[in-house]
This record gives structure tokens, C-alpha cells and sequence, in this order.
């Protein structure tokens, strides 16, 4: 970055506190609410106190980001990192109340000891213990208030704290009292850079904090621009993640947010204060990645802020700035739409009724965030092909067993999601799956290709979900019981090995590679594993039969794709048990995929 684009200067910490009340110094809207824990503002005011230095800020000065607070920025310089340890001495010195991670406001108290010696704690979060103890000032803010007497302090503290030793209060109170005096260095950016600019080098630029990322000043890209909704489809994102999260959030919603409550985008997700248990709970960030590929057909979250700032090149006839307004205008206007279309309720609930239709009964079945936000692009894509409700159910449940199975995204990453995105706009999103099903879920893939996959001795891989998710959806009873797989996956339910390690060691396998393969396991009842424990088939199976009857036996061996031979297994059956479960695996699967 060229010098001229930014100086370097050094603010005490007072001057840094005066202009962030003044509105000199202003938080904007691209910056989380305060995260921190206590015991990080706690060491904050020790490494002040100590006289350690506590990183740079960076400041901005432009007109049109949004503050906290203040509206647009106007001459005020813009915090863009820094924000937590600027709040954390606000709190602590200051006394200011916070908003928390729960958009709660809450207040920070750092409690001291005046009286500490060398290796005693000087500082803590008050808490009833300080509040009870005479020789802690359970506040430090009570320091730094303009009414403040030493005197007057000092009388009471000695009479609060009889025969101490006092000789070192006074230089401690001073000491403390003197961090605000503390030179804190500031990078100032230069008016004239934009914000895709200043985006790029907060990204570069890893200082002490939580850092940002592209997404968060996409997000400040939407909220800039008010001529096209960008503070309400802001918000929208912002406030539809974190209902999911804390639904009682919408009351505060209520109460705080009433042009955003009365809104188009308010309205939208309304529904959320229901408080559904989901099993899809995006990010902010996710719900940018779905809209921009089903929405915009791209991946990179770069594209999105050419595209709201309207720079994607000329067109014959029209001039560099017409396109630029006419573009920015139109992808603010897709952007908004896919919004509204991803908080849809119909659509949100829509989808995950179509994981469940497949099988996916619980979070734990999920095998990864990414796939679930490929799978809800192509769900709402379908939507915009005004694919019936029905149809999208079953189209989507083929589609999410299908990249499981077939590990669609694992090879191509974006590349394939580009791919996915062309080919269902040009042909339909049901003939692109049909050629996918007829390409990819051939004969010898169920034949040959997927029992291989059940070798794995990994329980967490994507087709042994599959398999799970298949059994949950089919309502199979664990192994030996009435209660169903689904019913103990969901209580986190461990595994347990069908031909037991022990056992294998007899036979003469002691390698993870046999007894730790998926094909080997399977989800049984607390009062099966009191009755099998990890015993050998043939060892529990006379109490089995005393318990549950031979033919109970027969019927859960069969629903749990295995036989009576794991009861007689010797050296000789044991790879051939496993890999005819293999393909049964791989069959139910098969048969299963063709009711969806």
C-alpha cells in the first residue's frame, strides 16, 4: 500500500475515550458486538497497567459507512480494528454498558487491589467475593470519574481496612489512574480509499483481536447502501442467524428495531420466535454463500462486492458509470430477493423436511456445513424454476444422498458447484440429476464401487452416514431390540462391533483394518449391551434366545442386513461375513434411494 494512503500517530488512551464519546471516533455497523470475555478486558487493564503495549488501532475517515449510533460517518474517523479493546476500556474505565454476543446489554466490572504485592492478583472480574472483601475496590471506573478525591478515597479506604499496611496505595491508585495516559499507536486510512480497499487490508493485516473476514465487510458493503434497502437486507441476515440461535431475541427485536420489525424483511422472519428446533443453523456468512450461487451463479464472495458496486466491465452502447448504477441497482435488487427467499419459512422448513424425508434426523448425520449450503442453493434454485413442493422434497433427498454417496463436492470444490449451478438453470434441475443418477449410481457403483466404501474404519464418512441416515428413515430397530436406530443416534448413541475385537484377536484378525470397519458396526441398546456385552455372538446367543426368542433373533439380523452365520463365524468366515454385510449396506441404500 502506498505511504501516502495512511500515517501513523499516537493517541492516549484519554484522547482515544474522549473521541469515542464525542462521536469523533466512531464503531460502524461491519464490526461484531462485544465478544470478550471478562478475564480479557481484566488483562487488558493489567498490560496498561504494567505498561505493556496493546497493539495498533486502525481508523478510516468516510462519509458513508454506517455507525452505531451516529448515522453516517461524516467527518468522524471510523474504528476498523480495534473495536473490542476500545469497548473493553470503555467498560472498564469508563463504566459504559456493553452489548454482548446476545445483543444484551451488560456491564463489566474490573475489581483492584490496591494493597497487591508482587505475585498477588491486582486485578480481577468483581464478583461477589471482591464485592465482600474491604481491600478490593470492586470498580475501577470509580477512579476515572471527575469527582474523584484521593483524600477523600484514602480516609475511607483506611478506616474500611484497619491495620494494613497502606505505604503503597497511593503509587498504586496513581499508577492505575496514569494508564490512561498510555500512548496507543493508530493507523489512520486515508479518506480517498474505498471500501473494497480498506476491506483488503484489514484482511492482511492480522492484529491483536478477533479478525475480520471478507464476508463481514461484504456485509458493511450491503449496509452502506441505503438507496436500495442494503440496512434492511443487512439486518435481515444478521438478525435471522441469530434468531435461529436465541429465539427470545425477537422481542428485543420488538422493542429496539421497530422500522426493521415492520419491514418486508422484518415480517420475513417473524417466524423464527416460534423457536423450532433446526437442524440447518447458518452463519451470516452462509446465507451470502447460498444467495450468491443460487442467486448469482457465483462462489467467490469478491464477485459479490463488484457486483453491489456495479463493476463488472462495459456494455455496447452504455457508458462505464450508467452500468455501474443500472448493475449495483440490479444486484442489490437479487441480492434482496434471495434474501427473503432463503428466510422464506416455506423454503427454510421446506428443505429440512426434505433431509428428513432422506434419513438426516439429526444434526450428527450432517457430514459438513459446505455440503448443506450447496444442497439449500440447489433447493432454491429449484424453487425459482417454480419446481413443485413435493417434487423439490424428493429431487433435494436424491440430491443430498447422492453428493454423499458420490462425494460430488469433494474433487471439484467450487468448480463443481459452478457446474451444478449451469447446468440445472440451461436443463432443469431434474433432468441434471437424472444424468448425474444415470452417470454416477450405475450397477457396478452399488455393486462394487460402495461396498468398498464400507471397508473404511471411520464412522464419520460421508457413506456410512448414508447408510445410518437410510436406516433412520426406514425406521429400523438397533440390533436385538425394539428400540430404532434413529431413537439411540439422536441420544449419541457410541457403536458397538458386531464380531467384537476380542473375538477377531482369537480368529486371528487384530488389525483395526477388520474389526474397526463400518461394516462391522452397529447401534444397540443399553439392555442388548447388558446382554451381549462384548462377548462373542456365539457366547450370548442362548441368553439372547432365553430373552427375546430365536425368531425375534432371526427378524433384527435381517433388518440389520446380517445372519445367523455371525454365531457360528470361524477363521474362515470372518472377512466373508463382513464383506456380504458390505453389500447389504450398499443395497438397502440402493433400494431405499428409489422410494425418494
Amino acid at each position: 500500500m502506498k505511504s501516502d494512503n495512511y500515517k501513523i500517530t499516537q493517541y492516549s488512551v484519554s484522547s482515544i475515550l474522549n473521541y469515542v464519546e464525542n462521536s469523533q471516533i466512531a464503531i460502524p455497523e461491519i464490526q461484531r458486538p462485544f465478544v470478550w470475555k471478562g478475564e480479557e478486558v481484566r488483562a487488558l487493564i493489567d498490560s496498561l497497567y504494567e505498561g505493556y503495549p496493546i497493539g495498533y488501532l486502525i481508523v478510516w475517515q468516510n462519509s458513508q459507512v454506517r455507525v452505531r449510533g451516529f448515522g453516517k460517518g461524516g467527518t468522524k474517523k471510523i474504528l476498523i480494528d480495534g473495536q473490542q479493546r476500545v469497548t473493553a476500556l470503555m467498560a472498564a474505565l469508563l463504566g459504559k454498558e456493553v452489548l454482548d454476543e446476545q445483543y444484551q446489554s451488560c456491564r463489566i466490572r474490573i475489581a483492584f487491589n490496591p494493597l497487591a504485592q508482587t505475585g498477588d492478583e491486582r486485578f480481577a472480574v468483581c464478583d461477589e467475593k471482591h464485592e465482600q472483601d474491604s481491600k478490593w475496590i470492586p470498580d475501577i471506573s470509580i477512579f476515572f470519574r471527575r469527582d474523584f478525591s484521593f483524600r477523600q478515597f484514602e480516609k475511607e479506604y483506611k478506616e474500611a481496612n484497619p491495620g494494613e499496611d497502606f505505604t503503597p496505595l497511593e503509587e498504586s491508585v496513581d499508577t492505575l489512574k496514569e494508564i490512561i495516559k498510555h500512548q496507543v499507536g493508530v493507523i489512520e486510512l486515508s479518506f480517498l480509499l474505498d471500501i473494497d480497499v480498506v476491506s483488503e487490508i484489514f484482511i492482511r493485516i492480522n492484529l491483536q483481536g478477533k479478525p475480520l473476514n471478507q464476508e463481514d465487510f461484504v456485509m458493511s458493503k450491503i449496509s452502506v447502501n441505503e438507496e436500495y434497502g442494503g440496512d434492511y437486507i443487512r439486518n435481515c441476515i444478521d438478525y435471522f442467524c441469530h434468531l435461529l440461535r436465541e429465539p427470545s431475541f425477537y422481542q428485543v427485536l420488538q422493542q429496539n428495531e421497530t422500522d426493521f420489525f415492520n419491514s418486508e424483511y422484518g415480517q420475513a422472519v417473524a417466524w423464527c420466535q416460534n423457536g423450532e428446533k433446526n437442524l440447518y443453523i447458518p452463519s451470516y456468512a452462509d446465507v451470502l454463500k447460498v444467495v450468491l450461487i443460487s442467486y448469482f451463479g457465483k462462489v467467490r464472495i469478491g464477485d459479490l462486492v463488484h457486483l453491489l458496486s456495479g463493476r463488472t466491465g462495459e456494455k455496447k452502447g452504455l457508458t462505464k458509470k450508467e452500468i455501474s448504477k443500472k448493475l449495483s441497482e440490479e444486484s442489490f435488487e437479487k441480492l434482496g430477493a434471495g434474501v427473503k427467499a432463503f428466510v422464506c419459512e416455506k423454503n427454510f422448513k421446506g428443505f429440512q423436511k426434505a433431509l428428513k424425508k432422506a434419513g438426516y434426523c439429526c444434526s450428527r448425520l450432517l457430514y459438513s456445513q459446505s455440503v448443506l449450503n450447496y444442497c439449500y442453493a440447489m433447493y432454491l434454485l429449484m424453487d425459482r424454476q417454480g419446481i413443485g413442493e413435493e417434487e423439490k422434497e424428493s429431487l433435494l433427498a436424491r440430491w443430498m444422498t447422492m453428493v454423499m454417496l458420490t462425494g460430488h463436492y469433494q474433487s471439484g470444490g467450487e468448480g463443481t458447484v459452478l457446474k451444478d449451478y449451469a447446468n440445472a438453470t440451461e436443463e432443469g434441475f431434474a433432468s441434471y440429476l437424472a444424468q448425474i443418477e444415470e452417470l454416477k449410481l450405475t450397477e457396478e457403483f452399488y455393486d462394487s464401487i460402495l461396498p468398498d466404501k464400507f471397508a473404511s474404519t471411520t464412522a464419520r464418512t460421508a457413506p456410512f452416514l448414508v447408510y445410518v441416515a437410510t436406516q433412520c428413515a426406514r425406521g429400523v430397530h438397533s440390533l436385538y431390540s425394539d428400540v430404532t436406530i434413529e431413537e439411540l443416534y439422536k441420544n449419541k448413541t457410541e457403536s458397538y462391533q458386531i464380531l467384537p475385537k476380542t473375538y477377531l484377536a482369537k480368529c486371528g484378525y487384530k488389525t483395526r483394518e477388520i474389526y474397526g470397519q463400518v461394516a462391522n458396526l452397529t447401534y444397540i441398546s443399553k439392555e442388548t449391551k447388558d446382554i451381549v456385552k462384548r462377548k462373542a455372538p456365539a457366547d450370548y446367543r442362548e441368553k439372547l434366545e432365553e430373552v427375546i426368542g430365536r425368531e425375534a433373533i432371526t427378524a433384527s439380523l435381517q433388518e440389520n442386513g446380517l445372519t445367523e452365520k455371525i454365531f457360528t463365524a470361524g477363521e474362515k468366515d470372518v472377512t466373508k461375513i463382513l464383506a456380504d454385510r458390505r453389500k447389504q449396506m450398499a443395497l438397502e441404500i440402493k433400494e431405499f434411494y428409489k422410494t425418494l
